[in-house]
């Protein structure tokens, strides 16, 4: 394969990533289920995103009802789905679930519907161990995450708010014991460090502004032109700078939001997010920040951290010891990012390497630059204009 073909090709793959992400470039991919254990019954409700129930399950929302009311409508394939994907188990008999009410909940990042049920225990005691199966939507996506929350544990005469997550499912780990006598308190840090590194891999829009910033990385600025760096160190050290500003920028912001000393519009930091990855990727093709691009890298590394930290916010329960969770998601962030920049530097770098700098001004710094400008306008158009 020819050394133009292979950038075309790689263009194509970073484009193809993300095309499928262009509606939902930050979404947390969650869904919810909270547990009142009573003494002859378990009470709770179901909270599922309403576009992940027409996107999954290929049900209908009408834009002309309001969010309950979708909820309703499509509660009779709903309910179904649950039953076929949510079990309760004592003694290795499910328990008969029914379902009472229905209500719904508007957050930035979509609109739940929730469906109320009770659970008979059929006369016997509340016990101190139950099994549950839970694989909500967890079959259409690896990524996707059930949380069972307890709110009331009768076994132990416990009354815990909302903020007790017992249990995270996934595609991987579908059926799980769930001890009445030691439920975890609070989502335990380390899993806060995983929310961290899964919110930067599902969000594209941080991976391109990423991208943007790494395509330069392996040149330098000589007069009026680029050149290719030295040597790997010196590409390297590049890059360093580069993750480092952002961290530093993104961690202030994401600290000062989940502490609620800072509040902006969803939809306004979205835009920027979006705006701030056409910036720089039109900065790489036509240079105006080339002694100052630490500029851009922290003013928009910002943004970047109050959209983090909305992810947060967001997630329909209370965070208690908030600055150990603060902290074990900022990790997360960081090593998700570290991550992606392990996998795309190298490849940059080699791509210089065996293509030559004219090949990659052209075909992989402005093509690429070109091609993620043009995503990030798209969503920029989306999400001023509340498109979508």
């Amino acid at each position: 394969m020819s050394t133009r073909l292979q950038l075309i090709v790689l263009a194509a793959v970073l484009l193809g990533v993300a095309m499928p992400n262009l509606a939902l470039a930050h979404s947390p991919g969650e869904n919810y289920v909270w547990l009142n254990l009573k003494q002859d019954r378990i009470e709770g409700r179901f909270e599922i995103r309403l576009q992940d129930l027409e996107k999954y399950l290929g049900l209908e929302l009408d834009s002309s009802k309001s969010v309950e009311e979708n909820a309703r409508a499509l509660s009779p394939k709903t309910y179904p789905y649950i039953l076929e994907h949510f079990a309760i188990e004592l003694d290795g008999t499910a328990l008969p679930i029914e379902f009472t009410e229905i209500d719904s909940r508007d957050l930035s990042e979509g609109d739940f519907a929730m469906y109320y049920f009770t659970a008979p225990l059929g006369g016997k005691p509340l016990p101190d161990k139950l099994t549950l199966r839970d694989d909500i939507l967890c079959e259409t996506s690896m990524l996707h995450r059930s949380l069972v929350l307890l709110n009331e544990n009768a076994r132990t005469g416990k009354t815990m708010g909302e903020e007790h997550i017992a249990l995270i499912f996934s595609a991987a780990n579908s059926v799980q014991e769930l001890d009445l006598l030691q439920v975890p308190s609070l989502l335990e840090p380390r899993q806060f460090i995983w929310q961290g590194i899964l919110h930067i891999w599902i969000g594209i829009d941080h991976i391109l502004f990423l991208f943007a910033l790494l395509l330069p990385a392996v040149l330098r600025r000589e007069g009026h032109r680029w050149v290719p760096v030295a040597t790997f160190r010196a590409a390297l050290l590049n890059v360093l700078k580069i993750v480092t500003l952002f961290t530093i920028a993104h961690s202030i912001t994401l600290a000062l939001a989940a502490l609620d000393f800072i509040r902006l519009p969803g939809r306004f930091v979205e835009s920027v997010i979006a705006l701030s990855i056409i910036v720089v990727a039109a900065n790489n093709i036509w240079p105006r920040f080339s002694e100052r691009s630490w500029i851009l890298i922290v003013a928009f590394g910002l943004f970047h951290g109050l959209g983090f930290a909305s992810v947060m916010g967001d997630l329909p329960f209370r965070i208690v010891q908030v600055v150990k969770v603060v902290l074990g998601f900022n990790i997360g962030v960081e090593l998700g990012q570290l991550a992606i920049v392990a996998v795309i530097f190298p490849i940059l770098y080699a791509v210089l390497k065996s293509a030559g700098s004219d090949s990659y001004q052209k075909f992989l710094l402005v093509g690429g630059s070109s091609i993620v400008s043009l995503v990030a306008l798209f969503w920029l158009i989306q999400r001023a204009f509340n498109l979508g």
